[in-house]
């Protein structure tokens, strides 16, 4: 069935709870309003997509058990079939897109990459050349007195100050771009963490941790700073999250997805589509300013995990295209 995204108390409690055991980066776009979820009652767990049209845009993979992926997915294309509904998967997983491609013959674009960092493999830690211009920004951070906590006793205080620098975050954005989800930092707290950042008594950056149990990870988004903030404050705000999970024992930290500077594997297409769909990415990106966010990862050393848009009906095409687009926040 497919129902709106508002539910009461204990079914959201519910929802985030599967969100939790099975989710991956698209959590939070499942968890927006706007998100709608398809259930089969044989197969635990659930599908979030958003309807543009009459296209169903699926954020991530569908989320069950690894082994039940492929048949939650089979029976969300018989119900778009009843209701003569397209189907996009966007933010896929590598592992899933494998699965489609074998089983759905569809068009596949790796368009992006989903990065993992290991806590006790600290790269603040490492010596190495390439590690130099992360502790150079961190020790940049430390020196002018920056301090780095994390938020476990209730304050409202605090949750106003780091709800004030999401407000200033979302008004220093210039011109259109595009996510996956409004930044909601103190909502469905159950397997969320928060750190932020201190200067003189003053909070100026925050970083947000969600659990992921399935791959006994956390995801690591929402990074804000205020326009002001020391150069480095970024990179301390990550550092310190992982210190924290290095004490834990914690061996995964998943990013994403992060935008390719160019596209990567591509499958379904012939050779002039292929050159067009790369000329259109290109163009996509440097209008919503999607630039920039490997260049700030690399820093960290990740190991690299696609992320794809998978078309299983082959419908590629400015309607499906624009579909992707309008499915997402733009400002």
């Amino acid at each position: 069935m497919s129902i709106p995204n508002k539910l009461h108390h204990i079914e959201r409690h519910n929802l985030v709870s599967i969100l939790r055991k099975w989710g991956s980066v698209s959590t939070g776009g499942i968890l927006d309003d706007n998100c709608l979820l398809y259930t089969d009652a044989s197969i635990p767990g659930l599908i979030g997509y958003r309807l543009v049209g009459n296209i169903a845009v699926v954020l991530g993979d569908p989320v069950t058990a690894p082994e039940q992926k492929g048949e939650l997915a089979f029976s969300f294309q018989q119900f778009c079939s009843t209701q003569a509904l397209d189907i996009i998967f966007i933010i896929a997983s590598e592992e899933f897109s494998l699965w489609a491609q074998e089983y759905l013959s569809p068009v596949l674009i790796e368009f992006g990459t989903t990065l993992f960092l290991n806590p006790c493999n600290n790269p603040y830690s490492h010596k190495g050349a390439q590690f130099k211009p992360l502790r150079k920004k961190v020790h940049n951070c430390l020196h002018k007195g920056v301090i780095v906590k994390e938020y476990i006793d209730f304050n409202l205080d605090i949750e106003n100050s780091i709800t004030e620098i999401l407000t200033s975050w979302q008004g220093a954005r210039k011109g259109p771009q595009i996510h996956l989800c409004q930044p909601t930092p103190f909502n469905d707290r159950n397997g969320k963490r928060w750190f932020y950042a201190e200067l003189d008594g003053k909070i100026i950056g925050n970083l947000i941790l969600n659990e992921l149990k399935q791959d006994k990870s956390w995801l690591l988004n929402n990074v804000m700073i205020t326009e002001d903030s020391p150069n480095g404050l970024s990179e301390l705000l990550v550092i310190s999250a992982l210190n924290a999970l290095e004490i834990e024992g914690c061996t995964s930290v998943t990013i994403g997805p992060v935008p390719r500077n160019q596209l990567g594997k591509i499958t379904g297409l012939n050779g002039f589509l292929t050159i067009i769909t790369q000329a259109i990415y290109n163009g996509s990106k440097y209008f919503f300013k999607l630039g920039g966010h490997e260049t700030f990862w690399d820093k960290f050393q990740p190991r690299r995990e696609g992320s794809y848009l998978i078309f299983p009906q082959k419908n590629l095409s400015y309607k499906t295209i624009k579909a992707i687009i309008n499915s997402l926040y733009s400002d």
